[in-house]
């Protein structure tokens, strides 16, 4: 699969594509702005905290940096309503600690010799839990450790001479704790947001190649009606042409005109049944697989045998007769068969098995991966397509030459002949 810068840049790239290669950077835009969010959170309450525990010194200094950080926080959250592009990822978490460090040291809430001000242990929590928006695990992580080291070595610096170690331990851990479950949280998100990519991809990916198959069975159809119906009704009328412009010849010339017009018009109802099988609907399962081997093998000028125990696979009628055409098209085409063998069995009451034969010159064991990485989605499509329904499909090739397909679906309703 491609990755999705390798799409070109973004106003070079088809709507879908650049759907998918902005997909991770607008969920990061929703998060950023959300962080910004969360940052306004934490200006309310420092600042709450300052008007509650005013700082014994330092009074404007602690202001102008708690000015400076409401500053930085309205700009992130005017940048993040705007839809403004995100500074690099590691800015974020680095002024939110230089700033809430810096202010917590001049304003004394790490020597308040009280403890009474519990922004200096619990404002640090708030460092990872801001960096996880990111969905960057390591920088979450590098967060937390510098959150925890910074509470752990400011407020020991400033209760020197009064300490409480056991109260510093137990927060610090707990900050390394919460650390530890915003770096999870930032893992699951990031996987899922890689996982949503990926599908995205992987459903452009499919549409391509359902494109790609529809052109080529376009493409199939003209040159069936290109090089049969069409060159017999050209001959026909030439034979028409013929007959006007030459009163001696017009019996034998009308004759022919007949004749390929007829030739026309049973090529053009063998394509209509092809593609369009009123059999499978009127007759069910078996009739139609019958009328599939037959032109199968004229075309492709091998012996066909057709054999079933039961008359109808009820709901797997249909995606059954489209594998069998798909086979017996690739037989036709590939295979130099002499002999194929079409069998439709229930060996259970609630399984219904599809069995294709052939002795010709088999199939590489990675040949659907290759057909598949080419583009070629045929075999591959209806393979998952039986998988999708609870089925299994197996193919297998013989020595020194011939392959055997076998579909196996699910199917209560499949009565026995």
């Amino acid at each position: 699969m491609r990755p999705t810068d390798a799409f070109g840049p973004a106003e070079d790239r088809p709507p879908e594509r650049s759907n998918t290669a902005e997909m991770a950077a607008l969920h990061l835009q929703r998060a950023f702005r959300w962080q910004a969010m969360l940052r306004l959170a934490i200006v309310i309450a420092f600042t709450a905290d300052l008007a509650v525990f005013p700082p014994s010194e330092q009074l404007a200094l602690s202001v102008a940096l708690a000015a400076a950080y409401t500053l930085w926080t309205l700009r992130t959250l005017w940048a993040a309503l705007r839809s403004h592009r995100p500074l690099a990822n590691w800015i974020y978490p680095l002024v939110d600690l230089t700033l809430l460090t810096a202010l917590m040291a001049v304003s004394g809430n790490f020597s308040d010799p009280n403890w009474s001000s519990p922004l200096s242990a619990d404002i640090f929590l708030f460092i990872p839990v801001l960096a996880s928006f990111q969905m960057r695990p390591a920088l979450t992580a590098a967060s937390g450790v510098l959150a925890a080291a910074s509470y752990a070595t400011g407020t020991g610096i400033g209760h020197l001479q009064q300490p409480y170690w056991h109260f510093i331990l137990i927060h610090t851990l707990f900050i390394l704790v919460v650390c530890a479950g915003c770096v999870l949280l930032s893992d699951v998100q990031q996987h899922r947001v890689r996982s949503i990519r990926q599908l995205a991809e992987h459903r452009l990916w499919l549409i391509e190649r359902m494109m790609a198959a529809e052109e080529r069975e376009q493409r199939k159809i003209a040159e069936i009606l290109h090089d049969g119906a069409l060159q017999n009704v050209l001959a026909a009328r030439h034979f028409i042409d013929e007959a006007a412009s030459s009163p001696r010849t017009t019996a034998d010339a009308l004759l022919r005109a007949d004749e390929a017009l007829t030739q026309a018009s049973r090529q053009l109802r063998s394509s209509v049944h092809t593609l369009h099988p009123d059999v499978l609907v009127s007759g069910g399962l078996v009739p139609a697989l019958e009328h599939l081997t037959q032109q199968a093998s004229e075309r492709g000028k091998f012996h066909a045998e057709v054999t079933s125990d039961i008359t109808t696979a009820g709901n797997a009628d249909q995606p059954l007769f489209w594998l069998a055409r798909e086979i017996l098209e690739n037989i036709v085409k590939h295979a130099q068969a002499k002999n194929v063998t079409v069998t439709l069995q229930k060996p259970e009451p609630k399984n219904v098995r599809l069995t294709i034969t052939d002795d010709g010159v088999g199939i590489p064991p990675d040949a659907l991966t290759k057909s598949l990485a080419s583009g070629h989605i045929g075999l591959a499509s209806h393979r998952a397509r039986i998988e999708s329904m609870g089925g299994t499909f197996t193919l297998q090739t013989h020595t020194p030459g011939g392959t055997t397909i076998q579909a196996v679906l699910p199917s209560p309703d499949a009565p026995h002949s």
